[in-house]
C-alpha cells in the first residue's frame, strides 16, 4: 500500500508498504483523506522528540470499514483500565497512544486498523473536508468543557491558526460578548475578523498591541493561548483579568518563562488543557453534523502524492488555509 513517510526533517516521502493486519479487536479503515495537524507540521519539521524518523504521521482520519460503513476514528488509544480512564479522563491514561507518534504508524496510509471502539459512522451530508475537522474540533470542545465559561464572557485567543480560529467559531456558539485575537500574520487576522471576531489585532506591531491593551481593560475573563511560543503564553496572561482564567492549550514551544509574580498578584487562574475524551470526540462529532463549525472554507486538498508540497505550503506559506487535506483514496 501507499505510505506517506517522515523520512528526515523537511522531508516526507511517499512509499510503498506492507498493509496492516489488524489485531483481535481492531477493525481496519481504508482511509480516504487524512488531515494535516499542528503536531504533525512540528514532527516534519523536527521539533517533536516523540516523532522520529521513519515514520507514518497523521491522526485526523475519515474512511470505510469493510462493511461498507463511512466513518471517522478516535486516534487516541487509551488502556481502558487504568485511574484516569475509569474516571472518564482518557486524555490522561497512563499508557495512551496515538496515530502517528511514538511507533505507532498514522494515517497517511491506505489503510489503518484501530480498535472497534474507536470508530463512530458519519452522516452522508458530512463532507471528508468537515469530518477531517472531528479531531481538532474536539480538543476545543474539551477545553470549553473545563473552562466553563459564565455566560457574556470576554474572552481573547492568542494565535489565529486552525485551533484559534476553531476556538473563536465556538466561543460564538457559547454566547461569548467579545472576542479579541492576537496573531502575527495580516492573513489570519483577516480570516477571523470575517469569521466573526470583535478585534483582530497584529502584535508584531506597536499600534497591534496598544490597540490589543485598550481593548481588554482591566482584562479579559477567559484567554486562551493557541500557539505554544514564550511571547503568546505571557501575552496570554498579560490580557486576562485578575481572577480571571488563563487556559495553555498551544504546545509550540517546550519551556518558556513567564511573569509569575505578576499573575500571582492578579490570583490568575491557570489550567492546561490536552486533546479529549471520548465524550469530547463525539460533541465535536455532532457539531460538524449539525453544520455549526465549518472550516471548509479555508481548506485546501492535496493528493497523498503532493505530501511534501502539501507539509511546504503549511510550514512557509499557508496563506488563508487553516486545514490542509489530503486525498489518499
Amino acid at each position: 500500500m501507499r505510505a506517506l513517510v517522515y523520512t528526515a526533517p523537511h522531508e516526507v516521502t511517499l512509499e510503498d508498504h506492507p498493509r496492516p493486519a489488524p489485531v483481535p479487536g481492531e477493525i481496519e479503515i481504508a482511509v480516504t483523506a487524512a488531515g494535516i495537524c499542528g503536531s504533525d507540521i512540528s514532527g516534519f519539521l523536527g521539533h517533536s522528540r516523540r516523532r522520529v524518523p521513519p515514520l507514518v504521521l497523521g491522526h485526523e482520519l475519515v474512511g470505510h470499514t469493510p462493511d461498507g460503513r463511512r466513518v471517522v476514528a478516535n486516534p487516541l488509544i487509551s488502556c481502558g483500565r487504568c485511574t484516569a480512564c475509569l474516571s472518564g479522563a482518557q486524555n490522561l491514561c497512563s499508557s495512551w497512544r496515538l496515530l502517528g507518534i511514538d511507533r505507532t504508524a498514522g494515517c497517511y496510509q491506505e489503510f489503518v486498523s484501530v480498535p472497534g471502539t474507536q470508530i463512530y459512522d458519519v452522516p452522508d451530508h458530512l463532507t471528508d473536508a468537515r469530518a477531517v475537522a472531528v479531531e481538532p474540533l474536539a480538543n476545543i470542545v474539551h477545553l470549553f468543557r473545563m473552562a466553563a465559561p459564565l455566560p457574556f464572557f470576554r474572552m481573547g485567543i492568542v494565535g489565529a491558526g486552525t485551533m484559534g480560529a476553531l476556538a473563536l467559531l465556538t466561543a460564538l456558539r457559547l454566547g461569548v460578548r467579545e472576542v479579541l485575537v492576537e496573531d502575527v500574520s495580516e492573513v489570519r487576522l483577516d480570516t477571523v475578523r470575517r469569521m466573526g471576531a470583535t478585534l483582530a489585532v497584529n502584535t508584531a506591531t506597536e499600534e497591534g498591541r496598544a490597540e490589543a491593551v485598550k481593548f481588554a481593560g482591566h482584562g479579559l475573563d477567559l484567554v486562551l493561548d493557541a500557539s505554544g511560543s514564550g511571547p503568546a503564553r505571557q501575552a496570554a496572561f498579560d490580557l486576562c483579568r485578575p481572577g480571571g482564567l488563563v487556559m495553555l492549550l498551544g504546545m509550540g514551544q517546550e519551556r518558556s518563562e513567564i511573569d509569575f509574580i505578576t499573575s500571582i498578584r492578579k490570583e490568575h487562574r491557570v489550567a492546561m488543557s490536552f486533546a479529549y475524551t471520548p465524550i469530547d470526540f463525539e460533541r465535536s462529532l455532532k457539531l460538524l453534523s449539525a453544520g455549526e463549525i465549518d472550516l471548509t472554507p479555508w481548506t485546501v486538498e492535496m493528493p497523498l502524492e503532493a505530501g511534501q508540497q502539501a507539509f511546504d505550503k503549511m510550514t512557509t506559506d499557508p496563506g488563508t488555509t487553516l486545514k490542509m487535506i489530503l486525498r489518499v483514496n
